[in-house]
């Protein structure tokens, strides 16, 4: 395996890009809208098992999350697992295990 070089880490996005995506202008749901965040983080690295967002596509997994945020806050019960859209984002970068 290749070294790896790590430019920068930091949120994927943040509380205000969020609310904004999801039309929130109140601060009620912030500490909820902020754990749909992290499980949405952690849900796109873990399917496609990898521990951070490759190098040029943050975007992409930025994109993936906010759609699953958006899926969790929207619905509140539990859905079975990443929304297909999000799933369809992300797949090319996703690390198949055999």
């Amino acid at each position: 395996m290749g070294n790896v070089v790590v430019l920068s880490t930091g949120p994927l996005y943040t509380l205000a890009e969020v609310k904004e995506h999801l039309r929130v202008d109140t601060d009620d749901d912030d500490v909820t809208i902020q754990a749909y965040m992290n499980a949405a983080e952690s849900a796109v690295l873990q399917y496609c098992n990898i521990s951070l967002v490759p190098v040029s596509t943050e975007q992409v997994f930025k994109v993936a999350a906010m759609m699953y945020v958006a899926s969790l806050y929207e619905d509140r019960g539990g859905l079975d697992g990443l929304p297909r859209s999000s799933r369809l984002l992300i797949d090319p970068y996703r690390w198949l295990r055999v």
